[in-house]
């Protein structure tokens, strides 16, 4: 039976999967986190972007002593739309590290037994937020999965700067703005519902790792 230090020492070893309480604490002040929960409206697993808003940047502190951090919702995946994207989550998920450099090994909950998990939440970086956070708004309202997936793919490949500045164009407060930016660069990454070409775009996407 090993004693607490040993796993603690096998825990803070290089290159070890940070366990659940290490991530509860980095998503804390991580700057995004993605939430793997379950609703009753909503088919599982499901998967939720969420984005810390810092208290000097939230515009609902008045009347506010000592406002806090809070998280909010920036997209959703959930169902079939998950599980035809596992390997785009493991893709990005992988290149996820803590402060010191070290690999969180978050890809790992991207399986069949990891979505059992439930109100886990996981620690993103910009990059990853922002990507993940993009991909699940675009694809709301998509219903064919390989265009979910096409577009999944297509969001993993973007810089960091290109996936931040997409995803203000998507989350932002103009109603008309957020439409346009939403529905034009869905046509952009996965083109229209019914194109016969899709297919063979996937598959080119794939091709390419």
């Amino acid at each position: 039976m090993p004693t607490s230090a040993q796993a603690t020492s096998r825990r803070a070893r290089p290159g070890a999967p940070a366990d659940h309480a290490q991530l509860a604490k980095q998503a804390k002040r991580a700057p995004y986190l993605l939430r793997i929960t379950r609703r009753s409206d909503l088919p599982p697993p499901l998967l939720i972007v969420k984005e810390r808003i810092a208290p000097e940047d939230r515009d609902d502190t008045a009347g506010l002593t000592n406002p806090r951090a809070k998280h909010v919702e920036r997209g959703s995946l959930h169902g079939d739309g998950v599980r035809a994207c596992l390997p785009v989550l493991r893709r990005i998920l992988e290149a996820v590290k803590d402060d010191q450099g070290i690999a969180l090994g978050l890809e790992r909950f991207m399986s069949a037994q990891g979505l059992q998990e439930t109100d886990l939440n996981l620690p993103l970086d910009e990059a990853a937020g922002a990507r993940l956070a993009l991909f699940f708004r675009l694809q709301g309202k998509v219903k064919d999965v390989t265009r979910i997936e096409l577009i999944g793919r297509r969001v993993a490949l973007l810089s960091r700067e290109e996936a931040v500045y997409w995803l203000a164009n998507v989350t932002t407060a103009d109603p008309v703005l957020r439409s346009w930016a939403i529905s034009g660069l869905r046509l952009m990454l996965c083109g229209d519902a019914g194109d016969q070409r899709l297919p063979l775009v996937l598959e080119r996407i794939r091709a390419r790792g």
